[in-house]
């Protein structure tokens, strides 16, 4: 999946579309700031500040009476320059009570409209940002890193092995795409790619001479993974094996088929990881993200490289990698409550 490929240009084609649909809903005045997010970062990203800036305006108009008969993309800039921190602050507070959006979701759409007035402020479109007068964002609590165990790795694989799902009729369709989704399990688990990486994966990709597979990250920089043994053995079976009887046409480029005969989305991965992670008894809601997870704190406890880990994860900024993923174990845990730092064991033996 180089980022010529046609399923990258596709991908960055329907979100610049839909960007251009939320630009459509918006006041004029509002664009060159999309415009600007665009041309500043990644099209997923600037895709999410435009649905953000969507958000707030459509806040505005049914809260702001002023503006209630007015259509949405004709709200005029006087109305953004009347506004104050305590309006800020008001919407912010309507995101948590009425809307009840968690601390993270609150937090990404706060970060957005703060971007939203410090451009406009830069651009000398408003006097001042409201925004830094605004409250802060509570700060997000870290949560406890979810991820398998061995146990759970091999229950889950266990499941995809032998289809083990939940009835007989999904047993039919599970059987007939068992090496593919075996494949996918294995991938996820050894090399923790994004889901996106994985749904955008081309045949050509796979370089079984050089044990390589060639993604294109999250930035949109290309990146090459070294593949192992077991992604070596499942991804050739599945290839050889059960690939020949998803596709169509020759001209199929991707390399994970569904049952439609055309490319398995994010989505269906998605659905494919949940099914097989109840069909295994994991108390947990199983996820890509979560395999990832899995990888990257494995891969961290076996070797205690954090730079590793990142490189591997793809992760330009190291502390990324250290907040999510560097989590000790239970063991190291235990371990590290048992050592006698100051050799004080003894003041308490009889």
């Amino acid at each position: 999946m180089g980022k010529d490929s046609a399923y990258y240009k596709q991908l960055t084609k329907t979100k610049s579309e839909y960007i251009k649909e939320i630009k459509d809903q918006l006041p004029v005045h509002t664009h060159s700031f999309i415009d600007n997010c665009v041309l500043s970062y990644q099209i997923g990203t600037a895709l999410g500040y435009a649905r953000d800036l969507l958000d707030f305006y459509e806040y505005l108009h049914v809260c702001n009476p002023i503006i209630a008969k007015i259509k949405l993309n004709a709200i005029p800039h006087e109305i953004i320059e009347k506004l104050n921190s305590r309006d800020i602050d008001a919407y912010q507070t309507h995101l948590i009570t009425a809307r009840q959006l968690n601390e993270r979701s609150t937090a990404r759409k706060m970060a957005a409209i703060r971007n939203y007035f410090a451009y406009e402020t830069r651009q000398g479109f408003l006097d001042e940002d409201i925004t830094l007068k605004a409250a802060k964002n509570k700060r997000i609590t870290k949560k406890t890193i979810t991820r398998l165990d061995q146990h759970d790795v091999k229950s889950l694989v266990n499941a995809v092995e032998n289809s083990q799902v939940a009835t007989e009729h999904a047993k039919i369709y599970a059987e007939a795409t068992a090496k593919r989704d075996l494949a996918i399990i294995t991938l996820l688990l050894h090399t923790g790619m994004r889901v996106s990486e994985c749904a955008g994966l081309d045949i050509d990709d796979v370089d079984f001479k050089d044990n390589t597979l060639k993604i294109v990250r999250k930035g949109g920089n290309e990146s090459k993974l070294m593949i192992n043994e077991p992604i070596r053995n499942t991804l050739r079976d599945y290839i050889i094996n059960e690939r020949p009887t998803l596709v169509e046409t020759d001209s199929e480029s991707a390399l994970f088929i569904s049952l439609k005969h055309n490319r398995m989305s994010v989505r269906s991965i998605q659905r494919m990881v949940e099914k097989y992670g109840k069909s295994s008894g994991l108390n947990t809601t199983l996820s890509p993200h979560k395999l990832r997870r899995t990888f990257g704190t494995a891969l961290y406890n076996k070797t205690g490289d954090i730079y590793m880990v990142a490189d591997v994860l793809g992760h330009s900024d190291i502390n990324t990698t250290a907040a999510h993923y560097a989590a000790i174990d239970e063991e190291h845990k235990r371990q590290a409550a048992d050592v006698d730092l100051y050799g004080e064991n003894s003041l308490f033996e009889k």
